[in-house]
């Protein structure tokens, strides 16, 4: 069994984020705890229960409440608390009486903020529905309290909403918008621990059942290393998956795009395609619609979900009929087609660069199958819709290619049917959705072929013949799709080289490049300025007064301070612009094609950003205001190198100090 300590922050780490000491914040109220320890009390009885539940005279008459309504449909009506635990069974009872407490503690009404409470319950109970309908599925031992772990696999959020120095509504208006996305890395960097730690943490000190504690720590983290039984990874698998799929389904704890990822475990540990979903849809949708009756709130109907569901199996259906009389056709056209397409099986591997392999990948797919147009698209999570990244015009068709955006929908027709199955397909304006896209192309037919790379779909081959006409063969779109392989594969291979080279140029800590490749940028970006007569400019800023941090509140929230700039600097600045470490506390921002008065209006920009997350930092740093200074300098005739540039940069900053700190300076070259 897995040692629990382990797993959580230091009591010193979780007092750092919150606005009080650790052993002041109040606890649960003593009915929720002794509810929650009859969860793994098996001597526990219904007159245990009535008892614990009639201490609490509002919580008897709220529970009693409910059970009389329609929502349960009694024949008579139930006076007393023992009488619900015989007609209804000590679990249902005892669920209830725990909604309702923690209801009443941690969902106050509120509408419209950030950080919804309404909304953040409803997630609550969705998970904990469908959670203890996962665990009764697959025999675990404990399902209610597997469900009690759904209801609070999130309480991290309102602990630190109403007791964090940053709040979480803060956290989700001002929070820096990472590459990767995921919510409890956000947290970590701006709140200095993420929801689900700090849930755990003080699980553990109110001295719920460990398993609870588990699945409310693990929910997001990967578990295989840890010593856990096999109840306890069912546990944390379940509410894993039942959180991922809340999130999917636009039910989440907060309104945002994004949504966790599920760890591969979930996937090791529950069967997917055996779990019997009819039945833990039916359980689900009964207890999601007592809770909805009695808080006074609506979750996506089950009609909706089924007519969703409906459409795809439509469409998947008439996808496979297609392909179903085509079959012996297209065999016998891809054999053929597979004697002529060598240089385009061999053609992905001939480079590690990204852009060589798509671009001789295109030529290779054209001269063997004599292609009007070829065109690379990706998949854009953020605005779920595809965008060709690249393009093979070979007739001159006169259409910008490389501007058009297809959107993913339930109306995507054949495009998300591709996708999703991973299956070639051929559009032809069957409905609105592919109308819509052979509009946007100016083709009357497109070939599109799905390509990926460790199981995840990347994006599509897509091919049309808009000049000549000829119809695309099934027999070519199969033996493409050969190709699409091997292109997935070489462009993973390139996308992990370039991670080993990217590391080798990063710096650790930050994420922005380090004083190595900062140079040799600077070098680069130099020389091309001279070379065409661009502007160039650089901004270069520290941290005001940075030993304070690390002398009030250690190296780690120095650091913590140093990513969080880095955070600020890349979400500021242009891609063709480069941020990077320049030594210490010290950041070096090359400013492409940018002259001087832009370069200060820049970097004022960058110093307004900063002192803004300062403010809100303020509540976790106190008496320790965040702010930097900023010296910029310009590229004129004058410099005649990269190393005078930089010079006039730090001048400009040393100067910026010396005036008052938060502050921009300037130093241009005479």
């Amino acid at each position: 069994m897995q040692e629990i300590p382990s797993l959580l922050p230091q009591p010193k780490t979780v007092a750092t984020v919150l606005d009080r000491p650790v052993n002041e914040l109040p606890s649960l109220p003593v009915v929720a705890l002794k509810l929650l320890k009859l969860t793994s009390d098996i001597q526990s009885s219904s007159l245990d229960l009535a008892r614990v539940v009639e201490t609490d005279p509002a919580l008897t008459a709220k529970v009693l409440r409910i059970i009389n309504s329609a929502a349960y449909a009694l024949p008579r009506k139930i006076s007393s608390v023992q009488q619900a635990v015989v007609l209804l069974g000590f679990s249902t009872i005892r669920t209830l009486a725990l909604e309702v407490t923690l209801f009443e503690q941690l969902v106050p009404s509120q509408h419209g903020l950030a950080f919804d409470r309404i909304f953040f319950w409803r997630h609550c109970l969705s998970v904990a529905a469908l959670s203890m309908a996962f665990a009764e599925s697959l025999g675990h031992p404990e399902p209610q309290e597997v469900y009690v772990a759904g209801l609070l696999h999130d309480i991290g959020k309102i602990i630190l909403d109403v007791y964090g120095r940053i709040s979480y509504r803060d956290f989700l208006n001002n929070n820096i918008s990472r590459s990767d996305g995921l919510l409890v890395e956000e947290e970590r960097a701006l709140i200095g621990l993420s929801h689900d730690e700090v849930g755990a943490f003080f699980c553990s000190e109110w001295d719920i059942p460990q398993g609870i504690i588990l699945a409310i720590r693990l929910h997001h983290q990967r578990f295989s290393h840890l010593n856990l039984s096999a109840d306890q990874a069912l546990l944390v698998a379940s509410v894993s998956l039942a959180n991922f799929i809340a999130w999917t389904q636009k039910n989440g704890s907060v309104n945002l795009l994004g949504h966790p990822i599920l760890q591969p475990e979930v996937e090791e540990i529950i069967d997917l395609e055996r779990l019997n979903l009819q039945e833990m849809i039916r359980r689900m949708d009964q207890e999601i619609k007592s809770a909805a009756d009695f808080y006074q709130f609506s979750f996506p109907s089950l009609e909706e979900l089924r007519e969703n569901l409906l459409r795809t199996n439509l469409r998947l259906a008439r996808m496979n009929t297609r392909f179903y009389y085509a079959r012996e056709q297209e065999q016998n056209e891809v054999n053929s087609e597979l004697t002529r397409m060598r240089a385009s099986l061999t053609s992905p591997h001939r480079s590690l660069d990204s852009e060589e392999i798509i671009t001789s990948t295109l030529t290779s797919i054209h001269r063997d199958f004599d292609l009007d147009r070829l065109y690379l698209m990706r998949v854009d999570q953020e605005s779920r819709s595809l965008q060709i990244t690249n393009a093979l015009d070979t007739v001159d068709s006169g259409v910008d290619l490389t501007a058009c955006t297809l959107a993913i929908n339930p109306l995507s027709g054949a495009l998300l049917s591709s996708l999703r199955n991973r299956e070639p397909v051929l559009i032809t304006g069957a409905d609105s959705g592919e109308t819509e896209a052979l509009n946007k192309l100016r083709a009357r037919e497109v070939g599109l072929v799905p390509f990926a790379n460790n199981n995840r779909v990347l994006g599509l081959i897509g091919m049309d013949n808009c000049r000549s006409g000829k119809p695309i063969r099934p027999g070519a779109l199969q033996a493409v799709a050969i190709v699409a392989n091997e292109l997935g594969m070489a462009l993973g291979n390139a996308r992990r080289f370039a991670e080993v080279s990217r590391r080798a140029t990063m710096d650790g800590l930050t994420g922005v490049s380090n004083r190595d490749a900062l140079d040799a940028m600077l070098v680069k970006a130099y020389t091309a300025a001279t070379a065409e007569a661009t502007p160039l400019s650089l901004a270069m800023f520290d941290v005001d007064h940075f030993k304070k941090f690390n002398d009030r509140f250690g190296h780690q929230a120095g650091d913590s301070i140093l990513e969080l700039l880095g955070a600020t600097a890349r979400k500021l600045t242009r891609p063709s612009d480069q941020v990077g470490r320049y030594g210490g506390e010290e950041f070096l921002i090359i400013l492409n094609r940018t002259g001087y008065e832009e370069g200060l209006n820049f970097a004022e920009r960058l110093r307004r950003e900063i002192e803004k997350l300062g403010i809100l930092l303020g509540k976790r740093f106190p008496g320790t205001p965040l702010t930097v200074s900023v010296g910029v300098s310009s590229l004129t005739p004058a410099v005649e190198s990269p190393r005078q540039l930089v010079a006039l940069a730090d001048q400009a900053l040393y100067r910026a100090k010396e005036n008052g700190r938060n502050r921009v300076a300037g130093q241009p070259a005479a």
